[in-house]
Formats: structure tokens, sequence, C-alpha cells
């Protein structure tokens, strides 16, 4: 299969890392986060001395006059850009980055970039031209219930790492996509479950919302909000939504290194994608599941809708399914927060699939079960879907090094085993 050339064409590229830009000299300069390679060294010893200057801790503050309506995705290489600076609040200009053919910026800094964590940034007047993320004093520990194995391409191997984000990063609308919201970004381009992820978790409650309180839309406040108001991601790094999530755990299956090109793009495509990137069939051939149809959907299954996307843990007796996702979900206090979880679509909370989503969330991810209930997700809304691209993809097992297997049997296992296999 020529998996590249279909990655090609099927998903965004963009480089991971970018986090400096030096436009007096000309051109771009790359580095990973955390580190100023060489080039960018000689490129700073070219450009006058005089004309650098380096802000030694400067923690990041967001968008100056973020939500308002003038502060949108067409303004953005306009923006500034707040940090608070020896105790005082300054604002700067970003330089852009280098533009592709069709005059895209790469924004390479702003996609490193993270409200309240610390930086050390290069500036030519007041324009950063690079930046780079400070050493913490938190420690962030997080080991998964279950792991999975970067580049293993069975089944069992995609659902374990599918759970390894589980219980532990809240939905952000946007959350997995890059600064300008056209791409995977640095966190579901790398191995294993970001910190960033579980950091802000951590600092979050039951009361948090990822848009507006109490869900109603007169209680909107940028100010307080991790909504993406004005189109693109200011808070891309904090969590994951639907697709985010579906790129995040793909790479982790495929890929056993940080940085290769992303797999994050419109929830209504993965499932299509994923067909014609050679692993399995898609189809729209589907009838919703209902006490009169014994319609199965196997375990690993994803759905593709026109505004979410899920992977099926399969399909219990009554009908009723356990599956896997990043979604919107209110918190025990009534806060529409949610994130990654075991739900369960179903017609009641008696059902097998609520059940056993419940027993799952509670026993083995108490924390995130203290703020939120299992979500039970109706089974229309799961299923109805329009236009060409949304449907049903299940996987095909055979020989080929870059396909998938099944050696566990997965696929043919029902709710109850699988996760009593990933589990175990």
């Amino acid at each position: 299969m020529k998996i590249q050339a279909m990655k090609n064409r099927v998903w965004s590229r963009i480089a991971w890392g970018l986090v400096a830009v030096l436009p007096a000299a000309g051109f771009t300069t790359y580095a990973h986060a955390g580190e100023m390679t060489e080039s960018l060294e000689e490129i700073m010893t070219e450009t006058e001395s005089s004309s650098v200057v380096t802000v030694g801790e400067a923690l990041y503050e967001g968008v100056e006059n973020y939500g308002a309506e003038e502060v949108n995705k067409d303004t953005k290489e306009t923006f500034r850009y707040r940090f608070l600076v020896d105790g005082e609040e300054k604002t700067y200009q970003i330089d852009p980055g280098e533009a592709d053919e069709e005059g895209e910026y790469a924004y390479p800094v702003q996609n490193v970039l993270k409200e309240q964590y610390p930086y050390e940034l290069s500036v030519v007047g007041d324009t950063i031209i690079a930046a780079r993320e400070l050493p913490s004093a938190e420690t962030i520990a997080y080991e998964s219930v279950v792991s999975g194995t970067p580049g293993v391409r069975t089944l069992a191997n995609f659902l374990k790492t599918a759970m390894e984000p589980v219980g532990t990063t809240l939905y952000i609308y946007g959350g997995g996509w890059d600064w300008q919201d056209v791409g995977s970004s640095i966190q579901t381009k790398t191995i294993g479950v970001s910190s960033d992820w579980v950091r802000f978790f951590r600092e979050q409650d039951e009361n948090f919302t990822y848009k507006s309180k109490d869900g109603n839309e007169d209680n909107s406040d940028p100010a307080t909000s991790y909504y993406p108001y004005g189109g693109y991601n200011e808070y891309y790094y904090a969590g994951l939504d639907c697709s985010g999530y579906l790129g995040w755990a793909i790479y982790n299956t495929l890929e056993t290194e940080d940085g290769e090109d992303g797999y994050v793009t419109f929830a209504s495509h993965i499932a299509k994608d994923l067909s014609d990137l050679g692993f399995g069939e898609w189809t729209q051939d589907i009838a919703m599941p209902s006490e009169e149809n014994d319609y199965v959907m196997k375990p690993g299954d994803v759905m593709s809708t026109n505004g979410h996307v899920w992977i099926s843990l399969g399909t219990c007796d009554d009908n009723s399914i356990v599956i896997l996702h990043s979604t919107p979900a209110d918190s025990r206090t009534g806060q529409p927060g949610g994130g990654v979880e075991i739900s369960a679509i179903g017609l009641s909370e008696d059902c097998e699939a609520y059940q056993i989503a419940d027993r799952y969330m509670s026993e083995y991810f108490p924390e995130w079960y203290e703020r939120y209930p299992v979500k039970l997700a109706d089974p229309e809304s799961y299923f109805t879907f329009e236009g060409d691209n949304a449907g049903r993809f299940t996987w095909e097992f055979g020989e080929d090094e870059d396909g998938f297997t099944d050696p566990d049997g997965i696929q043919d296992m029902s709710p109850a085993d699988v996760l009593e296999c990933l589990f175990s």
C-alpha cells in the first residue's frame, strides 16, 4: 500500500515543533519546543546582535482582546500577544512565519504558546521571532491505566492506545488541531498522552465548561471560556475534540516517533480516510440499532457523522453499544465539559452498554467519575448523517506488513470481553 502517498492526499501536513522565525534574515528556521538549534544560533550571529533582545522569562497570557469581534481568523496576522514580564504586562506582535504556495502562514511561534506557561523570547523591535518553553516547577506525572505500543498494528493495540487519554483529557472545541485550525497540533503528533492535557484537567473541577456557563449562550464570556472565539484555536493544547482524539489515537498506533505527518481532519471524513489508506471498508449502508434490528457495530469500528466521530467497543445483546470518544458532556453540577471517556449508546441507563461503561469509568477512572457521570448517547443522533464522506469504517485484516491484524480475536468479542481483554 502507498500509505505515505495517501496520507499526503487526505491529511494535512504541518511541521512539528516550529518555534523560530527570523524575517530579517529572509528565511525560516526550525527548532523543537524547548531547544535552540545550531542553525538558529548561526542565524542569530549573522543578524545584528543589537537588533535581537532576549526576554528571559515571560508568562504567556493570551491574545490581546480575545473574543472581540475584530480579533478573528481573518485578522490573525495583526494580533498582539500579552506576556507578564517582571510583574508587568507587555504586548508584542509575533511574526507569522513563512507563507506556503497558497499564501497560508505556518504560525510557528503561536503553535508552541500555551497560556500560563513560561517562555524565553527572542524579540526584534516589538516582534517576537522565537519562543522557547521554559521548564515548569510543576512535574506532571501520569501513567495510563491501559497503554498501547506505538507502531504495533493490531486491533487490540489500537483500542489500548485509544484508551490512554480516557479520564484525564477534557473536551476542548478545536483541541488537537493546530493554532490556525488547519491541521494537527504538536500534541497530536507526539507519542504518548500530553502532559498539557493532564495539567489542564488537574487545574479544573466539575465546574469547568468549554464554552458557556450552564450551557446558556447568554453567559458566554471569552475572558473565562476555552471556546475558540474568532475561529482560531487559542486553547489547542489544553484538551481534545472528537477529531483531535481520533487523530491522536491513529498517530500513536501507526507512528513510532514524534513530528511525522498528522492525522487530524474533519470528523465526517475520518472513517472514509481510513478506508482510503487501505485499512478496511467504508460504507454508508448502515441500519440504526433497534430492538427489531440485529445490527452490530464491531469492536474497533469508527463511525463518522457530520458533527462527531467515535470508536465502537462492540454491540451488546440488547443492541446497545459501548463506545470511546471525546465528547461534550454535562458534569454532575450541570456544566458542559466532558472529554475522552467510555460511553454508551442506548435507550436508557438500564441498557447493558451503560452498565458496562459505568462499571469501568467508576472503577478505573474515579477522579473523572466524581466529576462526570457516564454519557448515554441517543442512537438516532449517533447514526444520522448526510453527504458523501460520513459513514462507518470496519477494519480488514491481512498479512500485509503495512496493514492491521487481529491475533486476539477482538473483532468477534462482546464489549464486556473486549474491555476485560484490554484492562487485563
